[in-house]
């Protein structure tokens, strides 16, 4: 099958193309031309028989190529936060404009391709530790740019006409410290918050299982299943042990006072999901044992800075004075 990917360098993209691989589909990579994204196609093409369109999501005359002889595309370019609060009117063009560009080239073409979009939890809005665990039955209720933009991408495809399957997932942290290095949610996720994991290879297989399902035009939760659901002081203090930072300081994190502070994740029930695409088989320890491996000598750094590091973060949390 012909699958076409875009966003393909990001986190979801380089997982999903592992598992496409395996599956031994014909993949089409679009995606910005700059020098990482650049460096990843090179790497990959070394391995397997990859193409690639170079463009951006809100240039039609790119999408237009890219899409040609398609039989499915894996819709996954998006701006997360917390750059899509800083620019909502860009997350918007990106996020919502971006999929209604491909949904209209793909009708100018008279093509009807199956249209996978990656969508998110935090869709059902903030949520505490009481909330009962989310289903498919759970109104949304977007509360930022992000979520709202994820929202609006949805509707679009559900009365595009065309063939689509959506999937919301739960965090899927990449391997890569560097893509990790994002420090609001850090701060912002209070310690009692109950979220859930997926493993970054489990999320690309779940992407590229749902290729060739026959149950389309649904909804489905990709989460981690119980064995990676958590308390954020846990799944924090796991983190911080591994990249040699030693004990979580919780003063740094957030106090919820009101329900809306708290964070928009919470345990999912992705029962149906499994059952159908068999995607979960890696646990947060499995992530990270791979994870210190793959940034040993950063962490080895880090490990020697850890007081440094430690009042670092203590001196930017917006958090920590009112707990002083």
């Amino acid at each position: 099958m012909n699958i076409l990917i875009t966003g393909a360098f990001g986190n979801l993209g380089l997982s999903t193309i592992k598992e496409l691989v395996r599956l031994n589909h014909q993949i089409t990579c679009f995606d910005l031309p700059n020098r990482r994204n650049k460096r990843a196609f090179r790497k990959l093409s070394r391995k397997h028989k990859l193409s690639v369109v170079w463009g951006n999501i809100s240039d039609t005359a790119s999408i237009a190529l890219a899409i040609k002889n398609q039989d499915c595309i894996i819709h996954l370019v998006a701006i997360l936060p917390p750059l899509s609060d800083k620019l909502p009117d860009y997350a918007y063009k990106i996020n919502v404009l971006g999929t209604n560009n491909i949904i209209e080239e793909v009708k100018k073409q008279n093509l009807s391709p199956r249209i996978i979009y990656a969508s998110s939890v935090t869709v059902y809005g903030p949520k505490s530790p009481d909330s009962p665990v989310i289903t498919l039955d759970t109104p949304i209720n977007p509360t930022d740019v992000y979520s709202k933009t994820k929202v609006e991408a949805e509707e679009l495809l559900v009365k595009s006409c065309l063939p689509w399957i959506i999937l919301r997932l739960t965090a899927v942290p990449a391997l890569d410290l560097m893509s990790n290095m994002k420090l609001d949610p850090i701060f912002s996720i209070p310690l009692q918050q109950k979220l859930e994991f997926l493993h970054t290879f489990d999320a690309g297989v779940a992407l590229a299982r749902s290729v060739d399902i026959t149950q389309v035009n649904r909804f489905y939760l990709i989460g981690g299943g119980k064995q990676n659901q958590f308390k954020n002081k846990e799944f924090l203090s796991m983190y911080f042990k591994v990249l040699g930072l030693g004990n979580f300081p919780t003063k740094i994190s957030k106090t919820p006072i009101t329900n809306n502070d708290w964070y928009y994740t919470l345990w999912m029930d992705s029962t149906e999901a499994q059952e159908l695409l068999k995607y979960l088989k890696h646990t947060y320890e499995d992530f990270l044992s791979e994870f210190k491996k793959a940034n040993r000598f950063i962490v080895s750094i880090i490990t020697l800075l850890r007081p440094l590091v430690k009042q670092i973060l203590i001196m930017k949390s917006p958090y920590s004075k009112t707990k002083s």
